[in-house]
Formats: C-alpha cells, structure tokens, sequence
C-alpha cells in the first residue's frame, strides 16, 4: 500500500472556474425570468391545468374568427368540420 506512487492534484483552471460561475449565473437569472414568465401567461386564481385549457379554448376561438374573417367573401362554411 506504501509503494504505491504519489499522484498529486492539479490546480483548476481559473478561466475554467470563471466561465462555470457565469454558467450557473446565467442558468438562474433565465430559470427566473421564465417563472416569470409563466406566472404572468397565467389567469388570475386558476391551477395550471384550468389556466392552460383557457389558453387553449382562447386560442382556437381567436384562430376560428381569424378563419371566419379570411373566408368572409368565399362561399365556404368552415364549421362543417
């Protein structure tokens, strides 16, 4: 066990170290403006799942009375299916 050579540590790099540091800076300030993010696309007092089914619903309204508009001048009925 005595005879085994001694391996010494080699001292980090400090650009390394640096660049690691800004790393994990950066990941945290973009984790917080994304929960920031989330929580203002949120409605008002709804769980996650309601919030989401409101954005959903929202949104296909939108598209479908975009639709209605576009197709307004062609003889198309666009609820059919």
């Amino acid at each position: 066990m005595y005879d085994q050579p001694i391996v010494e540590r080699k001292d980090s790099s400090p650009l390394a170290t640096s660049l690691l540091a800004i790393s994990v800076v950066c990941l945290i300030v973009a984790s917080t403006l994304l929960g920031m993010r989330l929580k203002e696309l949120t409605y008002k007092g709804n769980s996650p799942t309601t919030s989401a089914k409101k954005w959903e619903d929202d949104g296909l309204r939108r598209v479908t009375q975009d639709a209605k508009k576009l197709f307004a001048d062609v003889d198309i009925d666009i609820d059919e299916g």
